[in-house]
């Protein structure tokens, strides 16, 4: 309950850069297990290890730096430049060896990027982008820097190249085979309240959870729930169950909620962790604990793919609003030893959807779409393997 009102308080008092770019809309504050956990939590963060190398990737650069405090890497690696203390690339050769094609908008400002049915929409000094209209938020903000838009090197390994394209650039992937279901809270852990209407977020996450398993099991996956009843499990347990049980995805299943103009405030939104040396959403600045190492770092790649797929399907199927696929350092994707999302499919503190939240039918809806997006998930997975 603690660990719970310390993640609300610090998130209230957080100014979220992502969400910036609109600051009429209210900030949400997190029912996710872990937004403050995942760094005071009793659960041990990992060793810091050294930064792995950041590979060349795109044209050369063919002319001097301009004075923007940008630092050049060696000749042997002359595409990489270093802005803000992040290793970044040119995105335009980036998103051609994906096969996009690349178009210019707002005085170079402004960058969209297609192939086939794919549209990707990027504003300089934004972290915020559209994929095909939804919104994406990347870890770092992609920069202006010698005419050119440059997108940080963690961000194309782990956000842009899995939505872009999932089948380049893996030559290991892992059939989905076993999905663990996480149903948030449970037992003193009521999580979010909408006192008005008496519905609780942990009977909520629970039946939803429990939908979503039926259907996931019809298509021939092996589920395992981290709970199965009214009860507490800590944040830590929830990822080993996981772990245990072979698990290939997964999801972490909430419900959200707003204190500021809460009427104004719906829709559905979609984690992933994360990556080592970036900000998560709910905070501006970094930590040293930013540099650690942890567990989810090895499985950006998927649960990027997977977290799109799923908001995508939650957009399409619910008709909702669009909060974005966005990330954070949340306990349950830290330690989560497989590809990992975490989904509030909407918000207890919008009385209307309350009230649609609080009926079997609309949850029903809201599991449908999840397995909708697993469904696009395994099909890049199946891609990707062949």
């Amino acid at each position: 309950m603690l660990r719970g009102l310390l993640a609300c308080a610090l998130f209230a008092a957080a100014h979220i850069a992502a969400d910036a770019q609109d600051a009429s809309r209210p900030l949400s504050s997190p029912t996710r297990p872990g937004a403050a956990s995942s760094q005071h939590s009793n659960i041990p963060l990992s060793k810091p290890t050294a930064p792995s190398a950041s590979g060349a990737s795109g044209a050369k650069a063919s002319s001097k730096p301009a004075n923007t405090g940008a630092k050049k890497k060696s000749s042997a690696s002359r595409t990489v430049v270093s802005l803000g203390g992040l290793n970044h690339i040119d995105l335009v050769p980036f998103a051609k060896t994906m096969g996009y094609s690349a178009t210019w908008q707002n005085d170079g400002k402004q960058l969209t990027l297609k192939k086939g049915g794919t549209r990707i929409e990027i504003t300089g000094e934004s972290r915020e982008f559209l994929l095909n209209g939804t919104r994406v938020f990347a870890g770092s903000a992609f920069r202006i820097y010698r005419r050119s838009l440059w997108v940080s090197r963690i961000d194309a390994d782990t956000l842009l190249a899995p939505i872009m394209d999932p089948r380049r650039g893996r030559s290991t992937v892992i059939p989905l085979k076993v999905i663990a279901i996480d149903a948030g809270h449970g037992g003193i852990d009521k999580g979010k309240i909408n006192e008005r209407l008496k519905i609780y977020e942990k009977d909520m996450v629970l039946d939803t959870a429990k939908r979503l398993k039926t259907l996931l099991e019809k298509r021939g996956y092996k589920v395992v729930m981290t709970r199965t009843s009214d009860k507490k499990v800590e944040l830590g347990d929830r990822p080993e169950i996981a772990a245990k049980a072979g698990a290939d995805l997964f999801i972490s299943i909430h419900y959200n909620s707003v204190a500021s103009r809460p009427q104004s405030v719906s829709g559905a939104e979609v984690y992933r962790f994360t990556p080592r040396h970036q900000v998560p959403m709910r905070r501006e600045k970094s930590q040293p604990s930013d540099a650690l190492w942890n567990p989810g770092d090895a499985h950006g790649f998927w649960s990027s793919v997977a977290g799109i797929k799923i908001q995508q399907a939650l957009l399409s199927s619910l008709k909702v609003s669009d909060r974005g696929f966005k990330h954070d350092k949340l306990a349950v994707l830290r330690l989560a030893k497989c590809p990992a999302v975490l989904v509030e499919a909407g918000f207890l503190s919008h009385n209307a959807e309350a009230r649609k939240i609080a009926t079997p039918a609309y949850r029903q809806q809201i599991a449908e779409a999840i397995a909708k997006g697993v469904d696009a998930y395994a099909a890049a997975v199946a891609a990707a393997r062949k």
